[in-house]
């Protein structure tokens, strides 16, 4: 994978050290924290084959890809129950359960199969590197599945934290979960902005009082989500260290 390549690894920076060099006002760089699944990769294609997995061994008709998309970021069971849903069978806790642990088992396995970077993703996490950002991934996967996938990837090193849903005690939109992050790559919450593709990313944001800037390319960027954000970026292109200096000095949180 050609963006993959392109990235130099380096060690995963420790997160009691505060990596971000000031700017010439003397302010500290930003901290860029990204959501995963839908922002930095499109994890459609693999959730559609465990899901496909499990759906066959329940006598089910496989699901399309473009059925699966809109529900890839919200989880294992948010896709079954609409799986099951579309084809008009019920779907009961136990069967759930059970299914649930079927699909985890088998993505676990095939994490990384047809999964790639959205295009531009090298080259921004390059730019924001080189400018000084603090990088980080705050994600609703666990953090075991987060750091497979981006250990597949090749992208591991290049991120100060890595927390999944299981990290902390609350998982997104609650503000635990990005403050925890933020704070465990070493950044500064005053001066950091969330990066993802989803109404819970925007909503995460805005009650830990960061900019929320949303990717349309991922599986949840409609009218609603993109009235939530502070910004809103067609490419990776366009993520750049002055977009995030003019949030980040001119944010002003909305009320709660």
């Amino acid at each position: 994978m050609s963006a993959v390549a392109s990235l130099t690894a380096r060690p995963r920076r420790s997160a009691s050290v505060r990596t971000g060099h000031p700017n010439s006002a003397g302010a500290p760089r930003p901290t860029v924290v990204f959501d995963l699944d839908g922002t930095l990769v499109d994890t459609a294609p693999d959730l559609a084959g465990s899901l496909n997995h499990c759906l066959t061994l329940a006598g089910l008709e496989p699901t399309t890809l473009a059925e699966v998309r809109p529900d890839a970021g919200r989880g294992a069971q948010a896709m079954l129950r609409a799986a099951y849903a579309r084809a008009g069978r019920p779907l009961p806790v136990d069967e759930l359960a059970g299914q649930t642990a079927r699909f985890l088992e088998h993505y676990t396995a095939n994490i990384a199969e047809a999964s790639t970077l959205y295009p531009g993703v090298a080259l921004a996490l390059d730019r924001l590197a080189a400018d000084g950002s603090i990088l980080a991934v705050c994600t609703n996967k666990t953090e075991a599945l987060a750091v497979r996938l981006l250990d597949a990837l090749g992208l591991s090193p290049r991120f100060a934290a890595i927390c999944g849903a299981d990290t902390f005690a609350c998982r997104k939109p609650d503000p635990v979960h990005l403050h925890g992050t933020i704070d465990r790559a070493g950044g500064h919450r005053a001066h950091a902005v969330l990066v993802g593709d989803s109404e819970t990313d925007m909503e995460a944001a805005r009650r830990a009082f960061v900019p929320g800037i949303l990717v349309s390319f991922g599986y949840d960027a409609g009218a609603p989500v993109r009235a939530m954000a502070s910004a809103t970026i067609d490419n990776f292109g366009e993520l750049e260290p002055r977009l995030l200096d003019r949030l980040t000095s001119a944010f002003i949180p909305r009320p709660l």
